[in-house]
């Protein structure tokens, strides 16, 4: 058991070593697996709708070289909401709804939306901890969504059902522009690695709901939905193998 334990000790440690020097000496192929979390700031005319956001995310790159091209998909949830009150017409005088039991009842609204992209990102490396780490760039082009939650027992308030929910629920969407700068870290021996940085999202949107009931029209025109976010992610890294150089003597 001794020799076991000896023989898997010295090859974690030969791995370990091996890792710290793949990682300072070359900069290999890799894919990224990552998570994030991004405190976003709504600009222009989503900030006139929503207040603090946040965003959960899950994305995928593969780097080659210091080149990185990828998708990305997040999650858009907040409780701050600036849009005057789109329930207005149905509340009473101390801004309750009556139920169907005769109870009054208030209905918190809430912020949700999603975006999906593609990205291309490129990576200026440091010196110190590794030639793979570095100042990050990346771009990305895709589609963004967002309406109102309306959090309503269809069956207590039948006037808020699924169906009635939608003539309230601002349903937005449109084509995404993304920017982010910031700092990638990889670590030497492959277990912490993050990302940290300023993201800025554009978006070109319109409503997608034909009818609004509380303003008894459709909402015309085209909106410019923007984000300013500070965004940290933690990286899950798969190597590929090196090739490694055959020489042949006579």
């Amino acid at each position: 058991m001794k020799k076991v334990f000896l023989s898997i000790l010295v090859f974690f440690l030969l791995l370990k070593v091996q890792a710290q020097k793949d990682l300072k000496n070359s900069v290999p192929n890799a894919t990224f697996f990552h998570v994030s979390y991004t405190a976003l700031f709504p600009a222009a005319d989503l900030s006139k709708r929503y207040g603090y956001m946040s965003s959960i995310g899950t994305a995928f790159d593969y780097k080659v070289k210091y080149w990185l091209i990828g998708v990305e998909y997040n999650f858009l949830f907040g409780t701050k909401i600036r849009e005057p009150d789109v329930l207005k017409f149905l509340r009473t005088s101390d801004g309750t709804l009556i139920t169907v039991d005769g109870d009054l009842n208030d209905v918190p609204l809430f912020s949700r939306g999603w975006s999906f992209k593609g990205s291309v990102g490129r990576i200026v490396p440091f010196k110190k901890p590794n030639k793979n780490s570095g100042l990050l760039f990346k771009l990305g082009l895709g589609y963004m969504q967002h309406k109102l939650i309306i959090d309503a027992n269809k069956d207590r308030i039948p006037q808020l059902n699924k169906t009635y929910r939608k003539g309230y629920d601002r349903l937005t969407g449109g084509v995404l522009l993304s920017q982010f700068f910031g700092y990638l870290f990889l670590d030497n021996r492959k277990f912490v690695n993050f990302y940290i940085g300023i993201e800025l999202q554009e978006a070109f949107t319109k409503s997608l709901r034909t009818w609004q009931f509380d303003i008894n029209s459709a909402i015309p025109g085209n909106r410019l939905d923007m984000t300013f976010g500070i965004k940290a992610g933690w990286i899950i890294p798969v190597y590929a193998k090196e090739k490694v150089d055959k020489f042949y003597y006579n």
